[in-house]
């Protein structure tokens, strides 16, 4: 049986994106199990539908619908497949959650819930067989005018997943420069993540579980993509170093390697000790997501960070040199202007090597989206249409915080214009280092648009641009608002 999967195209990217990991995932298990797999992410692939189904001719295709972004494109691929008679099942994190919606506005045949390789093995199995699919844990479906769910599958043992085959995309297409190295790209150790933020899809999609994929696993898909060039991992764990054995295992096999790589984890989780190990062993780079430098804010996200101790780790990654990573999400609902002063004022304490701040934006199913349409301030799309105008954490859908748009905007600018143009941006850093690596890449990425999108993504990336310069720079008095008024570049400028 052939099976196409696909990655829809997302838009407008600034930068180059990840790779498809759990498409791959789902591709390298049913490739083990006989079935002939081919992997297309429009992202990245500038073939047309028409010119991979032609030469291809799948029996059936899975669209990886992740995030709202990935709905118009999915939308425009399912009905091309299904016209040519091809079975559609839709699946990520966005399909789980609406599986109705979709079911209802016909853009696919059926939903996979949760995680997709051994449900869409079965599924296909069953399809192949020409026997009954309804019996499958984990999808939704539509008979007899009714859309109607299976009972939810419970989460496969990680060890029982494959190491991720390769050889279904080119790698260099993901690579990235990032501090130490030209050609990073990101992988991942585990899944979920055992917190419950208020904002984040992890508790309904994950359950508050985080399971641990064996290390092996893991060093042996570096060790294969060293062999294209791969100098540098981004672990894209929502939570790394969970348990210490673990971390201090993996450490020891990433010291062998020729890589530098960073990750993100929970400030307070790690000690000074660990913080040595990780760098010694090539760690150059930690995300921590603060999110608010509010303590009542921390309370009603669930973040449970400890604000009084928060500068110490910061400070053991500055002595060691790690390059320390916070964001922050403004924005939030009900957030006043002294909460945005609060988190404003913390990022200039600490003083990290890049303060990355995002909009707030509703993702469904989670604690602050439903508050929100509890209290009647939000209204839940209807239709996929009406999903595709909301872009969480990329821009802001409606301003549900108690601060005006523009000033959430000048913050945001301030930040990012501060961290573009910081001079040293780590020890193992080169001069203007971050600003380099971001034109770097987002000029590759820019040219592997092919030739009619060239220009529509020079232009767009040269408006966000703009714009970050425009609020940054040209509202001197809401800078003074914030603490913001002398934007200087940071300790290490």
């Amino acid at each position: 049986m052939k099976v196409l999967l696909v990655h829809p195209n997302s838009g407008f990217q600034a930068l180059p994106q990840s790779a498809p990991l759990g498409l791959l995932s789902i591709a390298t298990y049913l490739k083990q199990h006989g079935f002939d797999v081919r992997v297309y992410d429009r992202n990245v692939d500038r073939r047309s539908l028409e010119k991979v189904m032609r030469a291809f001719r799948p029996d059936a295709a899975g669209v990886a619908v992740i995030s709202m972004m990935h709905i118009r494109d999915g939308v425009a691929v399912s009905r091309r497949l299904r016209d040519s008679g091809v079975p559609v099942i839709w699946g990520g994190h966005m399909a789980s959650v609406v599986p109705e919606m979709i079911l209802r506005e016909n853009a696919a045949d059926y939903v996979v819930i949760g995680e997709g390789e051994v449900t869409f093995h079965e599924f296909l199995r069953a399809l192949e067989s020409k026997s009954d699919t309804t019996c499958i844990d984990g999808i939704a479906y539509q008979a007899q005018g009714e859309i109607r769910r299976t009972p939810e599958r419970a989460f496969a043992d990680p060890a029982d997943l494959p190491v991720i085959d390769w050889s279904f995309i080119d790698p260099q297409k993901y690579f990235a420069p990032r501090i130490g190295c030209k050609r990073m790209m990101y992988l991942y150790g585990s899944k979920g993540c055992p917190g419950r933020c208020a904002f984040c899809f992890n508790e309904g999609f994950h359950h508050r579980r985080c399971r641990k994929r064996p290390n092996e696993y893991v060093i042996r898909e570096i060790e294969a993509l060293t062999k294209h060039g791969l100098d540098g991992v981004n672990f894209a764990d929502e939570m790394f170093g969970l348990n210490k054995k673990d971390l201090y295992d993996l450490c020891g096999r990433l010291r062998n390697l020729d890589i530098v790589w960073g990750c993100g984890t929970k400030l307070g989780h790690m000690t000074r000790e660990d913080l040595r190990l990780m760098h010694d062993c090539g760690c150059h780079w930690i995300y921590y997501g603060v999110e608010s430098g509010s303590p009542e804010m921390q309370r009603r996200i669930h973040k449970g960070i400890d604000l009084e101790t928060i500068d110490r780790e910061i400070g053991w990654c500055r002595e060691l040199g790690i390059s320390s990573h916070c964001g922050i999400i403004i924005g939030l609902p009900d957030e006043t202007r002294e909460q945005l002063r609060d988190s404003a004022r913390l990022m200039l304490r600490l003083d990290p090597n890049l303060v990355q701040v995002t909009m707030f934006g509703p993702i469904p199913g989670t604690e602050f989206s439903n508050y929100l349409v509890e209290s009647g301030r939000l209204t839940l799309p209807r239709t996929l249409r009406g999903w595709e105008n909301i872009r969480p954490q990329e821009d802001l859908f409606a301003n549900f915080s108690d601060v005006p748009t523009r000033e959430l905007r000048v913050v945001q600018s301030f930040f990012y214009w501060r961290s573009f143009f910081r001079r040293n941006f780590s020890r193992d850093a080169g001069r203007y280092e971050f600003a380099f690596n971001t034109l770097e890449a987002s000029l590759r990425h820019i040219l592997r648009q092919g030739f009619f999108n060239l220009f529509r993504y020079a232009f767009s990336s040269a408006r966000l641009f703009l714009t970050i310069a425009w609020y940054a720079n040209a509202f001197p008095g809401i800078r003074k608002k914030y603490g913001l008024y002398k934007a200087g570049r940071g300790r290490n400028a």
